[in-house]
């Protein structure tokens, strides 16, 4: 890498390093039960809102009755926003005259946002009204990181070793998702978007009800100018690891992005609060060393991955020729250029789009189908990872908690040690949910991947065919089975095939892994905490986190690295 994409890369690391400690702080403080700082302030947004829900903070359930609880407003959700893009040709705040979604595109884009996916097969700038955009992808965005966090704090209920401390659960309990999803919106998603939303104004990101303005060209022609209410979007987009944009081009577009200081700015939004959600965990459980290794394979993962992929973008792409890949400037000094913005250079395009795709935001400022071979597949491979570097907003923390334990099961299973996890031993029962939650996204990806090569509805959306082709199909359906949302372009996906097989495998990269870590919870949350003794498998320390990354990159591998041998590897080899 160069000198400038050394310090942006700094930059977002002593800055994530300092705010996601003191974040976790924060949110251990008003999670844990009791006083909680803004009281004055929040407190009776929170007793309003109970009062509307008719539900009792105070009661703390099992993990069924939770998950029943996150399925059911998921369910209803889902449909109240299918209703609003249909309709929204006829309902009010439609300055662009969008016309109503079809019904695949609605099914499609309903399940995405409500999932956190935010999979776009549309053009928001011409396809969906203001209404929709506020009343209900916004709003989508929020409930769905809402529910991330949620699912987190029960899980981290269900292996903490000393529940009773947290929130008042008891037994088998694992606490009140209604408590913790208000809890999670009133103080830590909505004020923060707020912040970061008038950050972006600041910068020059668009903020209007204005529709599009015509201007003429200095040629005398005329060119439509998008407006819209894009820095709120955006903010709750980035904050919480969502992803969707209202431009079709989302990151590149000056609009939304408008400087370098924002192209940080956004990835800070999307990495710092996971990383906060794990130093909350050390704090609820009283053991923040082993929030420390949590953490730092978290950001190993991250910083391989990223700068693989700076590294690859700066050197350029032998395969094209030099006046298309080799753009030279005096703050770009060369690079693949192609699909990226000027005003970011090689290095910040790859340090904000890469560095996303460990999340479950999946926000890009270039075309992932432009970047070198070695690029697209650090950014794929991060994704195939299982989004836990650092992961969603609560995802990314139970995800690398269940292959905590399949690590400690089989690190017990080398040294001849029973497995315990936070003082509790972990047993078949366990072990039967942690892989059924491991080889849930891979079934469904592979399964909807290989049917759509081989397929006429599928093959006959690909732009590029052979290996490039069957990255585009694959990385679709691991990017959405993951949440994550990005696309590798070259597909056409609005198409029935698409929209349904797409939206379906959203469903189950969404609400099968939730239901398996409560259900892990739940078996975890009655057990007892056994004491320490000189036979118990440390897990706080840096045998056990190099440990960790070794089990998460060799079941990645075994899982996945057949299709990228086909895919992107194979295409650098032939290439």
């Amino acid at each position: 890498m160069n000198a400038l994409g050394w310090e942006q890369l700094g930059f977002v690391c002593v800055v994530t390093a300092i705010l996601a400690p003191l974040l976790g702080k924060y949110l251990a403080a008003i999670f844990r039960g009791g006083k909680a700082p803004l009281d004055r302030i929040f407190l009776p947004v929170e007793r309003a809102v109970y009062r509307i829900l008719r539900v009792d903070p105070e009661t703390s359930w099992g993990w069924q009755a939770y998950a029943i609880a996150v399925l059911v407003l998921g369910m209803a959700s889902t449909v109240l926003l299918y209703a609003i893009l249909r309709l929204q040709g006829v309902l009010p705040l439609n300055p662009t005259h969008a016309p109503g979604m079809s019904p695949d595109l609605s099914f499609n884009t309903a399940i995405s946002f409500i999932t956190g996916t935010n999979w776009q097969a549309y053009e928001g700038e011409t396809q969906a009204s203001y209404l929709a955009d506020m009343a209900g992808l916004v709003v989508a965005q929020f409930t769905a990181a809402a529910v991330g966090l949620a699912v987190a704090l029960a899980v981290v209920r269900g292996i903490a070793g000393s529940p009773s401390r947290l929130s008042g659960n008891h037994g088998l309990q694992i606490g009140n998702f209604w408590a913790d999803f208000t809890r999670s919106l009133v103080r830590v998603f909505v004020p923060l978007s707020v912040v970061a939303a008038l950050v972006m104004v600041s910068q020059g990101a668009v903020q209007n009800f204005s529709g599009f303005a015509v201007a003429t060209t200095l040629a005398g022609a005329t060119q439509q100018i998008p407006g819209g209410p894009v820095a709120s979007m955006e903010a709750i987009k980035l904050l919480g690891t969502n992803g969707g944009s209202m431009y079709g081009t989302g990151g590149a577009h000056p609009f939304e992005n408008p400087t370098g200081f924002t192209n940080i700015f956004d990835l800070l939004l999307v990495i710092v609060l996971p990383f906060a959600i794990v130093f909350m965990f050390g704090r609820l459980i009283g053991n923040r060393r082993l929030a420390l290794v949590l953490a730092g394979v978290m950001a190993a993962l991250f910083l391989t991955h990223t700068m693989i992929a700076m590294q690859a973008e700066l050197h350029g792409n032998s395969m094209l020729p030099s006046s298309v890949s080799q753009v030279a400037s005096a703050t770009n000094p060369g690079g693949n250029m192609e699909g990226k913005e000027t005003r970011f250079g090689p290095s910040g395009s790859a340090l904000m789009t890469v560095g996303t795709m460990g999340t479950t935001a999946g926000a890009t400022d270039s075309a992932l189908d432009s970047y070198t071979p070695v690029g697209g597949t650090a950014a794929f491979a991060a994704i195939l990872l299982g989004e836990i570097s650092p992961g969603g907003d609560g995802g990314g923390l139970y995800g690398i908690l269940v292959l905590a334990l399949l690590a400690v099961f089989i690190a017990g299973l080398m040294v001849g040690r029973t497995p315990e996890f936070g003082g509790k031993k972990i047993r078949a029962p366990q072990m039967k949910l942690v892989v059924a939650y491991v080889l849930t996204i891979p079934v469904a990806v592979l399964a909807f991947g290989s049917a759509s090569a081989v397929l006429g509805a599928g093959k006959s959306s690909v732009l590029n065919p052979g290996m490039h082709g069957l990255t585009e199909i694959t990385y679709a359906y691991a990017s959405v089975a993951q949440n994550n949302g990005s696309a590798f372009a070259g597909l056409s996906a609005n198409t029935p095939w698409y929209d349904i097989t797409l939206g379906l495998t959203m469903l189950i990269g969404r609400f099968m892994p939730i239901i398996l870590a409560l259900a892990i919870a739940g078996s975890l949350a009655g057990a007892r905490v056994h004491a320490r003794t000189r036979a118990t498998l440390e897990t706080a320390g840096l045998t056990f986190a190099g440990f960790l990354t070794g089990v998460i990159v060799i079941v990645g591998g075994l899982i996945y690295f057949p299709m990228l041998i086909l895919g992107p590897i194979g295409e650098r080899i032939v290439g």
